[in-house]
């Protein structure tokens, strides 16, 4: 993205004249300077998306925290969803609900960018709210099919055996050899390493089709979304695991959509989708660069959502100028300089303004509307990071004004903490 000093002035202008000021990074900080949010969500609003362009950042964590105490808190959001496999998801939704369960030993098991303490401190927060909601809880779901676990056979066949009874050994003999023993790592590997794997899925969907054919009782649509979990795991790993292989991408992003927008219609509760910019931007168009990896441009999660939910879909972006970014594999911090052109933070970064809630759907000067159309390129880093080529790390495909509804911006960051550290 090009911008001629007037329009810089222009755009930097109105964020100082427009946006509101974010007065602190403490999770459990009263929400004032974040309360304007409310006002920006409107009436029809069901599912928000929100992520950084990075999972390694202390303070942007803490802002996905505080969103969430006020969204929860104060506009009736009652779920979290995470792209977390389902499995782990239901087993933190017990502890929160419940308090069974170590947080912790369950986090332990996520992908390395939930394993902070940040997240840690979400998912204490939501078992506190209950605690005083009992009525009215807060859930959290997993939405991604990554690491399917026995439990979601045993919730399928838990409710075959109430329903259903005679149609159990059918059921157990499509699911023969389909339900992982021991890590699911492991099976997940075994699977890919047959010659057929079609076989396999076509046995999960018919497993899924004999639940769909039950009559519709108590449990019926909880049992039957498990069973289209199983489906989806197999789908989604009868292709490599690969982040460049654009079909494991796009079934990636299509999965986490689907279940944020299962979970909306099954409960109605509003969902807090929980992610990166890369999956939450509104951005049929995407491309992502994570050196050294190729570009990969398969539609994302929140071009999904958006299809599917229209103008309830919202989605957040938070962005950041500079600093250190925790790794996640024992390596020093990440050194990410001051942004520079052509990314978009170089024009966001503005000491005057410092940091910022902005709502991007408000009325603009011309050269700030033509400005928010451009073409972005916005700032995306992954597990690795060139301070050298910071520009190289970044996502594509689309315009501030096509991605985003609101923004919210952090100058300086610092690296995410460990869960045990």
């Amino acid at each position: 993205m090009t911008i001629s000093p007037e329009h810089h002035t222009a755009v930097q202008e109105w964020i100082r004249s427009t946006a509101h000021p974010l007065t602190t990074m403490d999770a459990s900080a009263p929400l004032e300077d974040l309360r304007p949010l409310l006002d920006m969500l409107g009436e029809r609003t069901a599912v928000v998306g929100y992520g950084a362009g990075t999972r390694g950042a202390h303070e942007l964590f803490t802002l996905q925290m505080r969103i969430a105490r006020l969204l929860v808190g104060e506009a009736g959001f009652r779920a979290v969803a995470f792209d977390q496999d389902w499995t782990l998801g239901v087993r933190l939704d017990t502890y929160v609900r419940t308090g069974a369960g170590d947080p912790v030993a369950l986090l332990e098991t996520a992908e390395p960018f939930y394993r902070t303490a940040e997240v840690l401190a979400l998912v204490r927060w939501m078992r506190a709210f209950n605690e005083e909601h009992q009525r009215d809880p807060v859930r959290l779901v997993g939405v991604s099919p990554h690491k399917t676990g026995p439990s979601a056979y045993d919730a399928v066949a838990d409710h075959v055996r109430r329903a259903a009874p005679h149609l159990l050994d059918e059921l157990e003999s499509r699911y023969a050899g389909l339900r992982p023993q021991g890590e699911v790592a492991e099976h997940t590997r075994r699977f890919r390493a047959q010659p057929d794997r079609r076989s396999w899925r076509d046995r999960a969907r018919a497993a899924h089709a004999l639940v769909a054919g039950l009559p519709a009782s108590d449990g019926h649509a909880w049992a039957l979304h498990n069973a289209r979990v199983i489906v989806q795991y197999y789908e989604l790993h009868d292709h490599d695991d690969d982040p460049n292989d654009p079909h494991n991408m796009a079934c990636y992003e299509r999965l986490f959509a689907e279940n944020v927008v299962w979970w909306h219609g099954h409960t109605g509760h509003k969902v807090l989708f929980w992610t990166s910019s890369s999956h939450s931007a509104r951005a049929p168009g995407r491309v992502i660069s994570f050196p050294p990896r190729p570009a990969s441009a398969p539609p994302n999660a929140g071009s999904h959502l958006q299809d599917r939910l229209g103008d309830r879909y919202l989605s957040m972006g938070l962005t950041f100028g500079r600093g250190e970014l925790a790794t996640y594999t024992g390596a020093p911090p990440h050194q990410v300089p001051s942004p520079a052109p052509p990314l978009v933070e170089s024009v966001l970064e503005d000491r005057a303004a410092g940091d910022y809630l902005l709502n991007l759907r408000t009325d603009a000067p011309r050269p700030v509307a033509d400005w928010l159309a451009q073409s972005a390129t916005s700032r995306a880093i992954g597990p690795r990071h060139d301070p050298d080529n910071d520009t190289a790390h970044h996502m594509k495909g689309g315009s501030l004004a096509e991605w985003f509804d609101i923004l919210v911006h952090r100058r300086q960051v610092t690296p995410a903490h460990p869960l045990r550290g």
